[in-house]
């Protein structure tokens, strides 16, 4: 169980979208459980979202998001959170909520600006502190990494997640000495389709470090889950990538056209994935589909 912390409450539903028009009043929605960023002042309600109808390259990450509304004197107290699934981003933002009075600490601030930093541009963002970022993404973030790594992510209590993963949080910055990690091992993978300037790859973990290494500035990523559905990620290094990825809610991206064939498709202008089921299955399009879909797409406009 999560630890109540003041009248804040959150609430967790695994791959649930909704609209901020809907929430009651006192409302706060993290990183896509509400499609874009949006303030209802009047309402209280607030949605501190950096995916869907903005670009990523000029909006801030949810954590970071979160920061500047407590340093600016956002009261969290009476608020209900929203959030549908557990990643770095949403877990350092709960964490900071939790902790409001410590957002003025050198630690946090250095840490949020390194999560903000890998979340919101990936692994082609040189961080600004690798032992920090180490520490986060290796060990306090270890329960919600091994859960992927091992297929369980879909069935797992995301509440027990989310309250370990703060924990490890705690324990970072109470403990952290500006001590250098040694990084684990890229996810290697395997390229199963090419198109122009973009690739299509397997791998059973994170491998997009890699493939931007490698020279691949689009790539999706894909892996066959338990249940035989695909969770898959599609991403470019930058805006500054020529690649009409998204925001899905935008006609002629490719997550829009994606949307389209299969409901729940989502992201923003720099990456986007697959459909989130309660269930914890994903996309039932076959690795052929993305790829026909996508190439439709791209000869649609010239590409």
């Amino acid at each position: 169980m999560l630890r109540k912390r003041d009248k804040m409450k959150i609430l967790i539903e695994r791959g649930t979208t909704w609209k901020l028009s809907e929430l009651p009043e006192y409302s706060l929605a993290l990183d896509g459980a509400v499609q874009g960023p949006e303030l209802d002042l009047a309402h209280h309600r607030i949605s501190v979202d950096h995916h869907d109808g903005c670009l990523r390259m000029f909006t801030s990450a949810t954590c970071k998001q979160v920061l500047d509304m407590l340093l600016l004197g956002f009261n969290p107290e009476p608020y209900t959170v929203y959030v549908n699934d557990v990643d770095g981003d949403t877990a350092m933002a709960v964490w900071l909520l939790q902790n409001p009075k410590r957002v003025t600490e050198s630690k946090v601030r250095r840490l949020v600006e390194v999560v903000a930093a890998m979340d919101a541009h990936g692994p082609a963002y040189p961080t600004a502190d690798e032992g920090l970022c180490s520490g986060f993404y290796d060990d306090a973030m270890a329960p919600e990494r091994d859960a992927r790594r091992n297929k369980t992510y879909g069935q797992c209590d995301l509440r027990f997640l989310l309250a370990n993963c703060t924990e490890g949080i705690t324990a970072l910055i109470d403990n952290y000495a500006g001590k250098i990690k040694v990084k684990e091992p890229e996810a290697d993978y395997q390229i199963t389709h090419t198109g122009k300037d973009w690739v299509m790859a397997t791998s059973e973990g994170w491998a997009f470090s890699k493939l931007y290494k490698d020279g691949h500035t689009t790539a999706v990523a894909y892996r066959i889950l338990p249940d035989h559905s695909v969770e898959y990620t599609i991403g470019k290094k930058s805006d500054l990538v020529d690649f009409p990825l998204g925001p899905h809610s935008k006609p002629g991206t490719i997550l829009h056209a994606l949307a389209a064939v299969e409901p729940g498709w989502g992201g923003g202008s720099t990456i986007g994935g697959a459909v989130r089921h309660p269930d914890g299955s994903r996309s039932r399009l076959a690795p052929t589909d993305v790829v026909r879909i996508i190439s439709d797409v791209l000869a649609s406009t010239g590409r």
